[in-house]
């Protein structure tokens, strides 16, 4: 009895002497790190990337994150608070400076040479995120700067801005010249502008000039975002003045264009006010004329009637002269005989009404006198006057 307990004391003992050198005597893996084990007495150095428990053996551990992010931002939610996640200071070709705000998110190497170069030149996964990871990016983004002015940066060559910034972390500072232009300011005065430029090679590459960290341990990004860029004040109240001198412009340009279109809509207008004049007026007139033609029309039928009146009249009174003519020529009727005869009488009887005879008439049984009034008269002048107008009754 007394030695099984003496057995259980030494197991009791040796478990507890286990437990507390058991962070000494193994580690464990976890999945999305990877970590370089140096052996306590030979100093060998090996890599344990699967996640899992493997022997330590009093060997160091150092623990690498695979994935990560990197934050420089002003705000202690992205990051934490501290220099190492401050947001990062450049300085812009015309003298602005701004403190810029963003983050990373990058994949290291999960290849062994990589990881162990990693682990000679900066020992600790902490030093990588301030010494390499943030250096590379501080860097870039200053070279950046330099590019371009601080208003160019707010607008016209924000994405610009991002994206060389983004190509130097991942391949390196390019290589740079600077070129000088003349210009004239408002006033007339001439002053000189001073721009530096990218180079690039035949090919339209850009020129490197140092080549990036992220090259040498192959670092990938994953992601590279810039959320602000807080310019200093004298550089807030330049872009503050030029853009309310562009909403001024974008308004009077508005204004004119508007301007624009109420002339084109009062001309439109006035067009369309013309054009139904016009077309009143047409419509005056064609009626005008369609009147005009109408009474024309009328008129021109009125005397081509008169005239063909005035011919059927004279045709008939041709035909009629005519017909008489014939009449006389071939012997008149018994009925116009007889109404010749009948105005005749009335004639004659007219004209002896026209003679005056002797009041006082002697007619004798003598011979060689007369004894007929109409031969005292003279029956000869009778027979004349019977003759006249019976011809000028057969003339009408």
């Amino acid at each position: 009895m007394k030695k099984l307990l003496g057995i259980l004391i030494v197991l009791i003992i040796i478990g507890a002497v286990g437990f507390t050198f058991s962070s000494y005597l193994v580690s464990t893996n976890k999945a999305g790190y990877y970590q370089i084990l140096q052996a306590a007495v030979t100093g060998k150095i090996s890599i344990h990337d699967k996640p899992g428990m493997y022997g330590k053996l009093f060997g160091s551990v150092t623990t690498y994150q695979i994935s990560d992010m990197n934050y420089f931002s002003k705000s202690d939610l992205e990051g934490g608070a501290g220099e190492a996640a401050a947001p990062i200071r450049v300085r812009f070709n015309d003298g602005g400076t701004a403190d810029i705000s963003g983050s990373i998110k990058f994949r290291l190497s999960l290849k062994e040479n990589n990881q162990l170069l990693l682990h000679e030149d900066f020992k600790s996964y902490n030093k990588i995120q301030s010494d390499l990871i943030r250096q590379v990016i501080t860097e870039a983004l200053m070279q950046t700067a330099t590019l371009m002015k601080a208003e160019e940066s707010y607008s016209s060559r924000r994405s610009e801005f991002t994206a060389l910034a983004e190509e130097q972390i991942r391949r390196g500072i390019f290589d740079t010249m600077a070129e000088e232009r003349i210009l004239t300011n408002l006033e007339g005065k001439e002053f000189i502008e001073r721009t530096v430029k990218v180079k690039y090679d035949e090919s339209g590459k850009a020129v490197v000039r140092k080549i990036s960290p992220f090259i040498r341990y192959d670092i990938e990004i994953l992601q590279f975002v810039i959320k602000d860029i807080d310019f200093d004040s004298t550089i807030d109240a330049l872009i503050a003045k030029k853009k309310e001198a562009e909403q001024q412009r974008i308004v009077a340009q508005a204004n004119a264009e508007r301007a624009k279109q109420d002339a084109i809509t009062a001309e439109e207008q006035g067009k369309a006010q013309i054009a139904i004049a016009r077309a009143g007026e047409e419509v005056i007139k064609i009626k005008a004329v369609t009147e005009a033609e109408k009474e024309y029309a009328v008129s021109k039928l009125n005397r081509q009637k008169a005239e063909e009146d005035a011919a059927a009249n004279l045709i008939k009174r041709e035909s009629e002269a005519r017909g008489t003519t014939l009449l006389v020529q071939a012997g008149l009727s018994p009925k116009d005989r007889a109404e010749i005869d009948r105005e005749t009488s009335i004639g004659v009887a007219a004209e002896l009404a026209k003679i005056k005879l002797p009041e006082v008439m002697i007619f004798g049984n003598g011979e060689g006198s007369p004894t007929n009034p109409f031969d005292a008269i003279g029956l000869e002048a009778f027979m004349n006057i019977s003759e006249k107008i019976s011809q000028s009754k057969a003339e009408q």
